[in-house]
């Protein structure tokens, strides 16, 4: 085994705590959603919808680093370029799920407050397309760099998911209007 894979093979644990705790915070997102499907599903809640969708977005984009790493004998271009890729996608979609919940809002949060929702998943896969450039090049120090952004991700999706909990709970003016 040459030296990049023997440093990508030492985050291996690191990455299947990362890819348990994700799937498992997803899943519970998920039933969460499910349980609350009507309320969800109602048109004055697309705001929401947009965050419940982020939030799925951070946790799938975890599970799908965390799987890049344990896969074995990974080389420079087979970790760089699916890191690149899933990034550039996990980017995209992350834009236009805040494009989405800044035109649909409905509850009375400010934009910087939406923003700041967006704002944390965006710095995150910026800080990612950088590291996954220094693979590319076969580099390997840049991967400290996942330890802050993982940690930033979870936390960012967690509260996500427990505001989502709170506010869906939250009186509907769809109800109150009838």
């Amino acid at each position: 085994m040459n030296a990049f894979a023997q440093t990508v093979a030492n985050w291996h644990d690191f990455y299947h705590v990362v890819g348990d705790a994700a799937a498992a915070l997803m899943g519970l997102l998920f039933v969460s959603l499910s349980l609350n499907a009507d309320v969800i599903a109602r048109k004055a809640n697309a705001d929401l919808r947009a965050l419940a969708a982020q939030t799925f977005t951070s946790f799938i984009c975890l599970i799908m680093f965390a799987v890049l790493f344990l896969i074995p004998d990974q080389g420079k271009l087979g970790l760089g370029l699916p890191m690149l890729g899933i990034d550039l996608i996990v980017l995209f979609v992350t834009a236009r799920h805040f494009l989405e919940a800044i035109r649909k809002r409905a509850r009375p949060w400010g934009r910087g407050q939406l923003a700041l929702r967006f704002a944390i998943p965006v710095f995150c896969l910026v800080t990612i397309f950088v590291v996954a450039i220094t693979v590319l090049l076969g580099q390997t120090g840049g991967l400290y760099w996942f330890v802050p952004v993982t940690i930033l991700l979870i936390w960012d999706a967690s509260l996500n998911a427990w505001d989502l909990l709170l506010r869906l709970r939250e009186p509907h003016r769809e109800l109150e209007v009838k």
